[in-house]
């Protein structure tokens, strides 16, 4: 299988029950996770115009992450319809609900961007495929 068979072979058609935000985004798919650096969705400007009010939104400490959370808790449970693997190596999954998520590659200053492996920890063990220090999609064990 090649990497976007592997993608959407993992992907397509399943959903995640868990979602994780801290200093890494992590969602637990079905015997996996796909954890990632940055995300990315078209939805967040608006979010954050409306929550532009919402004082404890505005004095978050990481407040660009508030409005990632509610992409990220809008998705949770509904099924990937569509996977693709843009030029830039990043990973774009769009849900059943029209989310369109993007796990980007331009993150500075990390030695990897997104990957899915089996614990959700450190992307290099149990890794099987993502996106390393190289900046290109690698596969690991399938």
């Amino acid at each position: 299988m090649n990497i976007v068979e592997i993608l959407e072979d993992k992907l397509l058609g399943n959903f995640y029950s868990r979602v994780s935000l801290g200093d890494t985004f992590d969602l637990y798919f079905d015997q996996f996770w796909l954890i990632s650096q940055r995300i990315v969705a078209p939805q967040e400007e608006y979010l954050n115009e409306q929550l532009s009010s919402f004082k404890p939104a505005v004095e978050a400490i990481d407040k660009e992450d508030v409005a990632k959370s509610i992409m990220l808790t809008s998705t949770l449970r509904k099924k990937v319809t569509s996977v693709s693997l843009k030029t830039d190596s990043s990973l774009e999954l769009s849900f059943e609900n029209g989310v369109n998520l993007l796990f980007t590659t331009d993150n500075e200053i990390v030695d990897w961007q997104w990957a899915i492996n089996e614990d959700g920890q450190d992307p290099y063990n149990s890794f099987i495929v993502g996106v390393l220090e190289s900046g290109e999609v690698q596969l690991g064990n399938c």
